[in-house]
């Protein structure tokens, strides 16, 4: 079931019935509204994590998953990707580049264990990335990177 972004948000303001605490943030399922933000089709994944205002956010990557796998950051936020797993990993843009979608990689490059590596996300869209060891732009290994305005 989708709701609207201001729907959903009223429910949360009065309810909470939209949002669920989890550690990395607030799991949200709903829709955003179309005045600029992201989606074309209005619509965020359920579970998306929001951790909208934070200036830096972590994406643990364990072997073969990303956690948070899907989240909703505010322009400017600066994701770092941990990797607490035994195999290498990389964090690679889904989208052909440059255009929509496509973000520069080279400060992540290859995650051996233990290491880490961030990506500064200015402009308001959605960025959905892959493990190119572990899966493709449609399967196995995969996150999304939501920028959404104010």
């Amino acid at each position: 079931m989708r709701r609207t972004a201001a729907g959903c948000l009223l429910t949360i303001l009065v309810a909470s019935s939209c949002a669920t605490t989890t550690p990395g943030g607030t799991s949200l399922s709903g829709s955003l509204n179309s005045t600029g933000d992201p989606l074309a089709t209005g619509e965020f994944p359920d579970g998306a994590v929001d951790l909208t205002g934070s200036t830096q956010v972590t994406v643990v990557v364990t072997d073969n998953a990303f956690t948070d796998r899907n989240i909703l950051v505010s322009p400017g936020t600066e994701v770092v990707w941990v990797n607490e797993g035994r195999n290498d990993h990389n964090v690679r843009p889904a989208a052909e580049g440059p255009g929509p979608g496509w973000f520069d990689e080279a400060e992540v490059g290859t995650l051996a264990g233990g290491e880490s590596g961030s990506v500064t996300f200015d402009g308001v869209g959605d960025f959905p990335y892959f493990c190119s060891f572990h899966g493709t732009a449609r399967r196995g290994q995969r996150g999304r990177v939501i920028v959404v305005s104010g």
